[in-house]
């Protein structure tokens, strides 16, 4: 970001624009817009502004918990236990092929014995102890990537993304929540559209999350295997 602007490209992307999405669907929710939806002066837009990132900032907890340990990690594997394994399951194909397309299948396996061996150099552990805990390599990894000025940049854009994407995804569902219960309890048409929306924004955006966590995931690893010890 420039100078001037008082948040840094993070705090733009994983806390503004989700607290802003959570607003603006609360205002529809409760007042159909009355709030939010009309020309704001300049101390209405600071304030807007000042409550869209404290907001962002509460919903990145559940959006964190939820997106990415439980289901990205959990129900999921995690892209960098998956990179580093021999093969994909079904669901991770299907995931691959018709969602993101790339970064979500296992590396090849010459660059996946290039990171093992570092990670045994550098580490001291075996090759067995660095399987049952992908972490133990990915952490000295990511501290080598970003070592690298070049290699540093990617990442924080990878990571800029992806926690625009989770924490939005998060925003847009929880924006479905109450056009849902809108829509039943008040039976007004616009809710519906509404609840389409926002599940369709939700849904994107997570597939979008998926993809730039595994790009970063992919960044931090082939760089590994490729420098000097």
């Amino acid at each position: 970001m420039k100078d001037w602007f008082p948040f840094t490209s993070y705090d733009f992307y994983s806390y503004l624009a989700c607290g802003m999405v959570f607003l603006f669907g609360v205002d529809y929710w409760y007042s159909g817009g009355q709030y939010l939806l009309h020309e704001w002066t300049v101390s209405q837009g600071a304030l807007i502004v000042a409550l869209s990132y404290i907001v962002g900032q509460i919903i990145a907890i559940p959006s964190s918990m939820v997106l990415e340990h439980c289901l990205v990690r959990s129900a999921l594997r995690a892209p960098a236990i998956l990179m580093l394994s021999e093969k994909q399951n079904k669901t991770e194909k299907f995931i691959e092929k018709y969602l993101i397309g790339r970064h979500y299948s296992p590396l090849p396996k010459n660059v996946i014995s290039r990171v093992y061996m570092r990670a045994e150099e550098e580490t001291g552990l075996s090759y067995t102890a660095l399987e049952a805990d992908v972490n133990e390599i990915f952490a000295p990894a990511l501290v080598n990537a970003r070592k690298t000025a070049e290699i540093r940049d990617r990442i924080d854009f990878f990571r800029n993304q992806y926690s625009f994407s989770r924490n939005v995804s998060f925003s847009a569902f929880l924006v479905f929540l109450l056009m849902l219960d809108g829509y039943f309890r008040i039976g007004n048409e616009d809710f519906l559209a509404g609840m389409i929306f926002a599940f369709s924004i939700s849904f994107g955006m997570l597939v979008r999350f998926i993809k730039f966590y595994s790009c970063c995931a992919a960044e931090v690893l082939r760089s590994y295997a490729k420098q000097k010890v």
